[in-house]
């Protein structure tokens, strides 16, 4: 799996951060509809920051937004396989990215970035192993 994952990520197009097009959540979506073909966001529109943080805030925080289109989520996160949708806490803000290895991948205002597993506190699977 971790191939097709790594795959996944050569497909993502690197261009600047932009909410709505560009950001942790449509990323997180871009890879699990190349690994899965289920595209999760058809129903989210937002073309900016305060968009965004308005559909979030509705549902309470990044965690139950991503629930109500993924459904449960697990902090059991060596279950989960690579690619699966993980939750990343950092000291001021969450982000959405996918599992690879022991680590996760997440869009940042800089780029990609790689998150060590220990700022992953909840995931989505999505399909088995």
């Amino acid at each position: 799996m971790q191939l097709q994952v790594l795959q996944a990520l050569n497909k993502w197009e690197r261009r600047d951060f932009t909410y709505g097009d560009a950001d942790c959540c449509q990323f997180a979506g871009f890879i699990v509809k190349e690994l899965t073909g289920k595209d999760y966001l058809t129903d989210f529109h937002y073309n900016s920051e305060d968009e965004a943080y308005q559909i979030i805030r509705s549902n309470g925080d990044l965690e139950d937004t991503v629930s109500t289109v993924l459904g449960e989520s697990t902090a059991e996160i060596d279950s989960l396989p690579d690619g699966s949708p993980v939750l990343i806490t950092l000291p001021d803000t969450q982000l959405l990215g996918v599992k690879l290895g022991n680590q996760a991948v997440c869009l940042t205002l800089k780029g990609l970035a790689r998150m060590p597993k220990e700022f992953i506190v909840m995931g989505w699977k999505l399909w088995g192993q």
